[in-house]
């Protein structure tokens, strides 16, 4: 394909390489606006939940969509089955999240309370101490899905049999089978002014849309200028005076 006095002839392997880094770069392009999207909807149905008014946890069907929605509940806390989540960051410092459940008065369901984040200290073989009541208490916070990757719990979760029991991530079916409680689908995440509680500053998305929208940017950029450098590589000034002796 010709140009005026250059000449775009395109080579074996820079063809090669740009037909398998393009689509990748695309695709994580694409990955990325989706993630910003998705993003700006957790934080629209947040601020939505947030608007209603608090509601008793009794008055609420785990079936519809009560995620973020803020509920109170009563009842005690089984101190002997308490479980610290790890690798929780808090101003880059790493830690642990206490998770206690509660047993619901009048009922013999738990839910999990997510009581906030707890200094690790630098000996990863000593866990931290903290207090929990024995008396009833009523509690009022928002409620979430467990989340991570595949919920699934920590290696050492199955083999580690004391407790606190330590996980990586929270699968509510597995910690009924290791608490023997018939556990609520939710976890109740203790609002800041609320009392048996700790350091609670809760994410409700990892990042901002925004910095999704702008790691979009970066790799739609990089494949525009993969695009320019298959272009620039692959062109060549003719050389008028070798075509006329030919």
């Amino acid at each position: 394909m010709q140009f005026g006095n250059r000449e775009f002839r395109p080579r074996l392997w820079p063809t090669v390489a740009t037909l398998i880094l393009l689509p990748i770069l695309l695709r994580l392009g694409f990955w990325q606006l989706d993630r910003a999207e998705e993003k700006r909807e957790i934080q629209q149905r947040y601020a939505e939940q947030q608007a209603r008014p608090v509601v008793e946890l009794s008055r609420l069907d785990p079936s519809d969509e009560i995620e973020y929605r803020r509920a109170t509940v009563s009842g005690h806390f089984a101190t002997e089955r308490q479980i610290l989540r790890d690798n929780q960051i808090h101003q880059k410092r790493a830690g642990y999240h206490v998770i206690t459940p509660l047993r619901i008065e009048d009922s013999q369901q738990y839910i999990l309370v997510n009581r906030g984040w707890v200094d690790g200290r630098l000996r990863r073989d000593t866990l931290p101490e903290f207090e929990t009541p024995g008396k009833t208490v009523t509690l009022t916070g928002q409620l979430k899905l467990p989340g991570g990757i595949g919920l699934k719990l920590g290696e050492r979760s199955y083999t580690d049999k004391s407790w606190p029991r330590v996980v990586q991530w929270l699968d509510i079916q597995e910690l009924e089978k290791q608490t023997g409680y018939t556990l609520y689908p939710y976890i109740l995440r203790l609002d800041e002014n609320e009392p048996y509680g700790f350091v609670r500053d809760w994410k409700i998305v990892s990042s901002e849309p925004e910095q999704s929208t702008s790691y979009a940017v970066q790799w739609f950029t990089l494949a525009l200028a993969l695009v320019l450098i298959f272009i620039f590589v692959n062109t060549r000034k003719i050389n008028h005076a070798k075509h006329e002796r030919k």
